[in-house]
C-alpha cells in the first residue's frame, strides 16, 4: 500500500500556512502505550497550532488508528499497510511540512511537558549547523540513562549537560529540515538496530553538528509488543553494526572495529549472541550489497575527535 499522494506535499518553507514543527511518531503492535505516548506529546504540545502530528501506522491491519490523534490543530495518520520497520520515519518525513521534524517512539514519553518545543527550537536556532537534537534517553525503570542508550563512546560523561556529539538517540530526536533534505532519508538497510550511527555518519560527513540535550527527555516504556526477543535484536544489532563499520570507517579501523564490539556485545549478552552469525550475515549482506563503501571523511574524523570520541568505534 503506497501513502496516499495528497501527504506527498513537500516545500514545507515556502508554504504560508506551514507548521514549525512537525512530529512523527511510528506505530506498530502497541496501540495501548502508543496512545500515551501520543497523550505526552499533546500535552507538550498544548495550544500551539504551529505543530503537526503525524502518525506513521506499521499494521497490516484495517484498524483506523487516526482517532488517536484528537485534540491536535493539525494531524494526519498515514497508514503504510505493512511494517517496514524503522525506515517508516522516511514516509512520515515526506509526508511532514514542518521546518523542524521530531521523531519520537511509540513507547516513548516526551518530557517537560511545558518546554520540549521551545528547548529544540531554542537549540536549532542557537547553531545554524546543527542538524539533529538528541534528547536524553531515561528507563522507566531505574530513572537512569542505560549506557547503550547515551549518544556518545565516552560513557564517563556527565549525562545532565549538553555537548556536542556524533552520535544520537532515536526515540527522540528532532532534525532540521533543510538538514534532513540535504544529507537524505534514513537508511532501508536495517530492519531495526542501530541505524542511527549509519545516518550520524552521513551528517557529521557532510558537515552538520549533533547535540545532546538533556533539557529535553523521554522516558522510555521498553514495551515489548510488536519488538523480537531480545537475543534476535542483539544479534540483529551485531550484524548492523558490522556493515555500519565496513561502510564507513576508514578501513584500517574495520577489523578492530569487528573484533571489539563483538567481544563488547558478547560479554554484554553473556555469551548468548553469536558472533560468527553476524559475521555471516554481513558477508551475505556484502555479497549482495548495492551499497559502496563511502567512508567518512578528515573533516568528520576531526569533529568526533573533538567531541571527545574516538574513530574505531
Amino acid at each position: 500500500m503506497r501513502p496516499t499522494p495528497c501527504l506527498l506535499e513537500r516545500d514545507a518553507e515556502a508554504a504560508p500556512d506551514a507548521p514549525l514543527f512537525s512530529v512523527v511518531m511510528i506505530t506498530f503492535a502497541r496501540d495501548s502505550v502508543a496512545q500515551a505516548a501520543i497523550a505526552h506529546v499533546r500535552a507538550a504540545v498544548g495550544t500551539r497550532e504551529d505543530i503537526e502530528m503525524i502518525l506513521v501506522d506499521n499494521n497490516p491491519d484495517a484498524i483506523d488508528r487516526s482517532t488517536f490523534l484528537a485534540g491536535f490543530a493539525q494531524a494526519r495518520c498515514l497508514k503504510l499497510g505493512r511494517n517496514k520497520g524503522v525506515s517508516a520515519r522516511n514516509d512520515g518525513a515526506l509526508a511532514a511540512r514542518g521546518r523542524f521534524i521530531v521523531f519520537i517512539d511509540d513507547d516513548a514519553f516526551l518530557h517537560p511537558a511545558d518546554a520540549a518545543f521551545q528547548r529544540y527550537l531554542r537549540a536549532f536556532r542557537e547553531n545554524p549547523r546543527l542538524a539533529i537534537v538528541t534528547a536524553r534517553h531515561i528507563d522507566h525503570r531505574t530513572g537512569g540513562t542505560p549506557r547503550d542508550c547515551f549518544p556518545h563512546t565516552d560513557k564517563s560523561r556527565d549525562q545532565t549537560k549538553a555537548f556536542k556529539t556524533f552520535r544520537f538517540q532515536g526515540n527522540g530526536f528532532g532534525i532540521r529540515r533543510s538538514a534532513f533534505e540535504a544529507v537524505g532519508p534514513f537508511p532501508e538497510d536495517y530492519f531495526y538496530g542501530l541505524e542511527e550511527i549509519d545516518y550520524a555518519y552521513r551528517v557529521i560527513d557532510a558537515g552538520y553538528e549533533i547535540l545532546y540535550d538533556p533539557s529535553v527527555w523521554v522516558v522510555e516504556q521498553n514495551d515489548s509488543g510488536g519488538r523480537l526477543p531480545r537475543r534476535d535484536v542483539e544479534q540483529m544489532r551485531l550484524t548492523n553494526k558490522m556493515i555500519i563499520s565496513y561502510k564507513y570507517l576508514p578501513r584500517a579501523y574495520v577489523p578492530l572495529n569487528f573484533l571489539l564490539f563483538s567481544a563488547y556485545v558478547l560479554v554484554l549478552n553473556r555469551g548468548r549472541i553469536n558472533p560468527l552469525l553476524s559475521f555471516r550475515r554481513f558477508l551475505q549482506w556484502r555479497r549482495g550489497a548495492r551499497t559502496r563503501r563511502t567512508p567518512i571523511g578528515p573533516r568528520a574524523r576531526a569533529y568526533i575527535r573533538a567531541c571527545g570520541g574516538v574513530v574505531w568505534k
